[in-house]
Parts: C-alpha cells; structure tokens; sequence
C-alpha cells in the first residue's frame, strides 16, 4: 500500500496547498500591479477553470501514454505555477500563475493510478485512502493555512507548496511504478465516450459528484466566515480538525459498508447527514452548533467522494480507467465551480436564501440516488464503454 500512500500523499499536498491560500488571494492582489477587483475574481476562479477543462485529456492522455508520464507532467505543471506565483509582482503573472496550477488536473490520472495498482478485493480500501487523503487535505488547509499565514507570507505560502509537492514527486519517480503500459491505440474514439456517457450509472455517479462539490464549495465558502466570529482564525482548528478526524472514520466504514453491496443506502444516507449538518449552521453563534455541523457535513461529503469514486472505477475496464475519471473529476470542478459562483451570488442578498439552496442541492443529491438507483453490481468492465 505504500505507493497507494505516496500517490495520496502528494494529491492531499497539491490540495492542502491550493486551498491554504485561497481564502487570501483576493486581498493579497491588491499589493499587485494591474489590480482590479474583476482581475482578483479571475485569480480566485482560474484555477478550478483550468481545472474542468484539463481533467479529460489528462485522463485521455494517461490511457495512451500510461499514468506515470501524465501524472509527472501534471505534477511539474503545478509546482511551476507555484514558483511562478511566488515572483508574480503583477495581477497578470498571479493569474497565468493560477491557470499553471491549475492546467495540472492529475485527480483523475491518480483515482486510475490508484485503482490499477489494486485487485478488486483491495480497490475499496485503497480508493478511500486517496480520497481520505484528498478530503482531509482539504478540510486540514482551513486550520494550516491561518497558521502558516501569521509566520510567513502569501508568496513564501506558495514556494513552501512548490517544495513539499516536488519532494513527493521524485519520491514518485524513482520509486513508484507505472501499472498501464503506454499503448499507442488506447486512446478512447468518440464512440468509446459516447458509450461511457450512455451508462446510466456512470452519469448518475457524475451528478451525484456534482452536487456532492457544489455543496462542499458553497459550505467552505460561508462557514468559515462564522468560524472566524466564534473562534477566531487561529482557532478554526477547533472545529476542523475534530471533525476530519470523525469523518475519515465513518468515510471508511461507510466505504465497506457499500462494497458489500450497500452502496445506495449509504449515499442517500450521506446526502441527509451533509443536509442535517447544513441546519446546524442556522446556529451560527454556537460553537457546538457548528462543531456538531461541520463534523456531520464532513462526514457525509467524504463519504460520498470516496463511494462515487470507487464505483466510477468499478464500472470501467483498466484501459479507460483514466478517460472516465478524467470525465468525473470535471463534474466534480464544475460543480465546485457553479457551487462558488452561486453561493456568491446569493451570499450578500441572504445568508438564509443561501443555505436553503445549498439543502436543495443536497436534497437533490439524495433523490437522484434513491430515484435512480444506480447499478450496485461489480460485474460492468467492458461491456460498459464498447
């Protein structure tokens, strides 16, 4: 499991170090030259842009060229882009800067990476790792991120992400093997997508994604804001770092609990958990309130990115295992990306207003699970996608 361990590890670094700094790009454009509060919203947004628009090629890519050589590429791509903000003195390089971090859309590669390196008896385990990995990270960055902010600044923020993530990535060159040999013919033709497109449980697991990140973006954006009132920034880890560590323990049961053919009661269950969680915020002046929320809207978003993960990769055949990830980690950018633009949106008319349409969401969520019963079964490889 220590490759497993390795390739999470540097997804939950490359995670952990784009979300520490999110919430002060904003304010730190102003000391930029060109600043303009629309050029500070496209260095906030670009990255989850540039995001959506990579993950399908990369996972294209790493079916052709296996995951390796895509994963290395996407991996330098970020930690270039982090260099490169670091010496960004002006708001146009911090926005070519965002858009290098984010062209980097190796979630996908490493979800097929991952499952390849495993049998089916031990893909349940070693997907919710990476997933574990990536949801902790961050979750955790709300707690690092204040913390490292009050000893160093934002540009020192982004080298400190440049060297942790290039360490793990020689780490990853020299010591992880490739499981996909490069196959010239493996790169998937229309019809092969089409097909996939077609499987209803393949797109039902897509939406359930979108949703799942909608919520998890609109939650991250305005919880903080009540965290800070209550205990301060250097205290957010009072409430994040309790309820990651509650969440990866459900996440994990949750996981075998649908490997063993469960998987549909545990994803409308984690959909009402996140939806219950998401009442308790209407208690944004009680500490226990938001204690109690975060930690079961924690537990029902991990769980469910872990679950759709492992059964998107339980629908498909190894050698366009990184063409359907790449497909649903798009989903999944999307919806973090409508999630923070509507959220926005609707913030500064009614904080009330925006918690109702983030429960929706999440009511939306647990009615496409129970209304379209997703296929449970293990036995859907090829035929799939041909």
């Amino acid at each position: 499991m220590l490759p497993v361990v390795m390739i999470s590890l540097a997804l939950g670094l490359r995670q952990m170090s784009m979300t520490m700094v999110a919430p002060f790009i904003s304010t730190y454009c102003k000391n930029l030259i060109g600043y303009t509060p629309l050029l500070a919203g496209l260095a906030v947004g670009v990255f989850g842009l540039m995001q959506a628009i990579f993950q399908i090629p990369f996972g294209m890519l790493s079916d052709r060229y296996g995951n390796k050589k895509m994963m290395m590429i996407g991996l330098t791509l970020v930690v270039v882009g982090f260099v490169v903000a670091y010496f960004a003195n002006t708001i146009g390089l911090l926005i070519f800067a965002r858009a290098l971090q984010g062209s980097g859309a190796v979630i996908g590669v490493a979800y097929s990476w991952v499952a390849g390196l495993t049998d089916d008896s031990n893909r349940t385990k070693a997907m919710s790792i990476l997933g574990a990995f990536i949801s902790a990270a961050a979750a955790l960055a709300f707690v690092v991120g204040p913390l490292l902010r009050g000893i160093m600044t934002i540009n020192w923020m982004f080298m400190a992400g440049a060297v942790l993530l290039f360490a793990n990535e020689l780490y990853i060159l020299f010591f992880v093997k490739d499981t996909k040999n490069a196959e010239k013919g493996n790169l998937p033709k229309g019809k092969d997508l089409g097909a996939l497109l077609k499987n209803r449980t393949f797109v039902l697991m897509n939406l359930a994604a979108f949703l799942n990140n909608f919520i998890m973006t609109a939650v991250f954006y305005a919880v903080p804001y009540y965290i800070d009132s209550v205990t301060g920034q250097a205290g957010m880890w009072k409430i994040f770092l309790p309820a990651i560590v509650v969440a990866v323990i459900v996440m994990r049961a949750a996981a075998i609990w649908a490997d063993k053919g469960h998987m549909n009661p545990v994803l409308t269950g984690s959909f009402t958990l996140s939806c219950i969680g998401i009442l308790l915020f209407f208690g944004k002046n009680s500490y226990l309130f938001l204690l109690t929320g975060t930690t079961l809207f924690m537990c029902g978003y991990i769980s469910i990115a872990a679950i759709v993960a492992i059964n998107v990769n339980n629908l498909v055949e190894d050698r366009y295992r990184g063409t359907a990830n790449g497909i649903f980690n798009s989903f999944q950018y999307i919806g973090s990306f409508v999630g923070a633009l509507v959220t926005g949106a609707i913030w500064g008319v009614s904080e009330n207003l925006t918690w109702i349409v983030i429960i929706c969401m999440g009511i939306a969520g647990l009615l496409t699970i129970a209304l379209g019963k997703p296929s449970e079964k293990k036995d859907r490889k090829e035929s799939d996608i041909q």
